[in-house]
């Protein structure tokens, strides 16, 4: 077969709409942070419906969806709403989403309490060594020892 033959016939196997994989690919990637969230909320779900001894069939009657829909929870990939996540925290009587005011809050998620744990008997350490009399009040600003960068899942006030 001559290369124009061949040219010819792969030309034909072509599609001719052209292909949504790079714009799909770009989409997630600029979703990622989005998508970091859903998967956290897909895994709480998941590990709550375990505790509770629920099927992802009863989470789906209890919501009054498909389990089709639950399916789509779980794999990590749904855009959750706050309505969605409102009626998951009902059902399920857990708290996926904190809303905190307050800016003097850590978070910390199960992956890095060594971490955050070192670090706070540090700042702890660093309290006792001002501290002249029994009653004396230091204030050392927290954030100066504790990376809130490393910090993820719970949150802790501290003041």
């Amino acid at each position: 077969m001559k290369n124009q033959e061949m040219s010819i016939k792969l030309q034909a196997l072509v599609s001719k709409t052209p292909s949504k994989w790079i714009v799909e690919s770009n989409k997630r990637f600029e979703d990622k942070e989005g998508l970091r969230y859903s998967q956290q909320v897909a895994v709480r779900v998941l590990r709550t419906l375990r505790e509770k001894k629920l099927s992802q069939k009863d989470l789906a009657d209890l919501l009054k969806v498909t389990p089709q829909t639950v399916n789509k929870w779980v794999k990590g990939s749904e855009n959750f709403g706050f309505f969605t996540i409102g009626r998951i925290e009902k059902a399920l009587n857990i708290k996926l989403m904190h809303i905190y005011e307050n800016n003097n809050s850590i978070v910390i998620s199960s992956s890095n309490v060594i971490t955050i744990s070192n670090q706070i008997h540090t700042y702890l350490n660093k309290i006792e060594e001002t501290m002249v009399g029994d009653k004396e009040t230091k204030v050392i600003p927290l954030n100066t020892y504790i990376n809130e960068e490393e910090c993820m899942e719970l949150k802790y006030n501290h003041s």
